[in-house]
């Protein structure tokens, strides 16, 4: 139920934090309808110019996570549930590459809940390939778990798991149009009503690695990389790990943090040396080649890097017990058909449970 707020947004003060009492008033105001896009936007643009903290970031996905429709999974302790998404932002215009990664961890026995909406900054969000090839989006919450049983893998559209949320969405596509960034460019991957044990996330930013690392840390994950691939240059860079270049990692596995940097070569897979193959283009076309893809039917850098993201992926889960074993599995799942089946399996799977 949304409060309503009479008082103003908290002015973010560059040397504190947001006390837990701010930040549950301001996604209230965030949230609610009756408060005006211009009040909601200077104070998101605020806290983004001053720079959000790591104890904000998740308190914002906490207070917006008591609001959502928390579907009935069942827990494994051998088996987590995995998320691999990215936060979007990079700009870079990049084949769907986590989505396909989730058939392709599911087709080698990893339980996969993703979690996304439709695009916001790009030409194809996770939501839009998924409707092209074939997945039904709207699901009953009380299906999910039978979903993931099923098919090993499930999408959560945000919107429906988050309903209150679209009362900021006008204002975000808005900010989006005129190349404004804030919190919520962040939030996306924190708010999986799933709460997964296990999470690979690609952060737009290099600079945002620690803060977000520290973010999944603080909201329970077990194990989780935040991940930053590099582009072709310094400064293009993507919310995946990179086939062209070294990727900046920050790791959180039982509360403690590590810094690095992982290659291709770390994977056993050799590095692309441009972007040639992997940029993608509108719905119809990305679902069209991710379905060759899984199918066995395109080679090249896309697939390597699908293999190369869903091997870290697995690696976290525990499915392989080296990077390279971990990717070489990816590979199998594309070779054996489990990735293609896993596909399959959620279309009949979700069609099943449509809302």
């Amino acid at each position: 139920m949304i409060l309503r707020m009479s008082k103003a947004f908290p002015n973010p003060n560059p040397k504190h934090s947001l006390s837990l009492e701010e930040m549950e008033a301001s996604v209230n105001l965030l949230l609610d309808p009756l408060v005006s896009d211009e009040s909601k936007g200077a104070f998101l643009t605020e806290l983004h110019r001053r720079g959000e903290k790591a104890g904000e970031l998740a308190g914002f996905a906490s207070e917006i996570l008591k609001g959502a429709v928390i579907p009935t999974i069942r827990r494994d302790e051998n088996s987590p549930l995995l998320e691999l998404c990215g936060t979007g932002g990079d700009h870079a215009g990049l084949l769907n590459i986590s989505t396909a990664a989730m058939f392709v961890a599911s087709g080698a026995g990893a339980r996969v809940v993703k979690h996304g909406n439709r695009a916001v900054s790009s030409k194809c969000g996770s939501a839009d390939v998924l409707e092209a090839l074939g997945v039904t989006l709207h699901l009953r919450p009380e299906c999910v778990g039978d979903i993931v049983d099923q098919a090993g893998c499930v999408f959560l559209l945000a919107s429906d798991f988050h309903p209150a949320v679209a009362a900021v969405a006008a204002l975000r596509r808005s900010l989006a149009s005129k190349g404004m960034m804030t919190i919520f460019n962040l939030l996306g991957p924190l708010l999986n009503p799933a709460s997964p044990e296990v999470q690979l996330a690609g952060i737009y930013s290099p600079k945002k690695l620690n803060l977000y690392a520290e973010a999944m840390d603080i909201l329970g994950r077990r194990a989780a990389w935040a991940v930053h691939g590099q582009g072709i240059s310094r400064d293009g860079g993507f919310d995946e790990i990179s086939l062209i270049g070294p990727s900046h990692v920050v790791s959180v596995r039982n509360g403690l943090m590590e810094t690095f940097t992982i290659n291709p070569k770390d994977f056993g897979l050799s590095q692309a040396s441009s972007m040639q193959g992997l940029v993608g283009g509108d719905a119809k076309e990305n679902a069209g080649r991710i379905s060759l893809i899984l199918a066995g039917e395109e080679h090249g850098v896309a697939r390597e890097m699908i293999i190369l993201n869903a091997g870290a992926a697995l690696f976290l889960a525990g499915i392989g017990s080296s990077p390279p074993e971990s990717a070489s599995l990816a590979a199998e799942s594309i070779d054996s058909g489990g990735a293609a089946r896993a596909l399959e399996l959620l279309r009949k799977a979700s069609e099943a449970a449509r809302l």
